[in-house]
């Protein structure tokens, strides 16, 4: 008895949290520029400016993630095919394109703005481009100097990365270098 009960359980929760995710992603399609088709927003999401955000089709948006821009003017856009994971931050301050088939993993942080040396100056865009079939690492830092992550690149888990990456190659560690390529 106590497993039919343990199983009506499971199964009632996964129709509320379907419904719950289903019902996000409705209230994001009237707020964000643009939703393409077959995206899914989990609910939890958070946007700063959401009309300056723009998804391609066939995206996922996991729990927790948070989209944020010092700016009015920073824009985010975002390919088709692409998988960002629980508990992302993304500062789109600076202008970033992610481009198609990238994956995020989770807890990265993603900066693309300056203070310089004083942490209450105005913000200083600095653009930022993910290319195609870019795989981001778990708890990867991407700091405010990279302009580029080159296609077909991974990011090791953990690492910071200061500097431009390379495409076609594997960058780790703190300060994140190449490690290899990618063939």
């Amino acid at each position: 008895m106590s497993g039919i009960i343990f199983l009506l359980r499971k199964i009632f929760i996964s129709i509320v949290n379907r419904s719950l995710n289903y019902f996000s992603l409705l209230q994001w399609r009237f707020f964000l520029k643009h939703v393409g088709a077959k995206t899914k927003i989990y609910r939890n999401v958070i946007f700063n400016y959401p009309n300056n955000v723009s998804f391609g089709s066939n995206c996922l948006v996991d729990k927790g993630a948070r989209f944020a821009s010092e700016l009015k003017s920073g824009e985010l856009k975002i390919a088709d095919n692409v998988q960002i994971n629980r508990g992302v931050y993304l500062d789109f301050t600076g202008g970033v394109i992610i481009e198609d088939n990238v994956l995020i993993s989770k807890d990265c942080y993603i900066i693309s703005h300056s203070h310089g040396y004083d942490p209450r100056s105005k913000a200083v865009a600095k653009p930022l481009r993910v290319a195609r079939n870019v795989w981001i690492g778990a708890k990867v830092l991407i700091c405010e100097n990279v302009n580029v992550i080159g296609e077909n690149s991974i990011i090791a888990a953990g690492a910071v990365v200061t500097k431009n990456v390379e495409p076609n190659s594997i960058y780790g560690g703190n300060p994140a270098k190449k490690i290899k390529d990618v063939k």
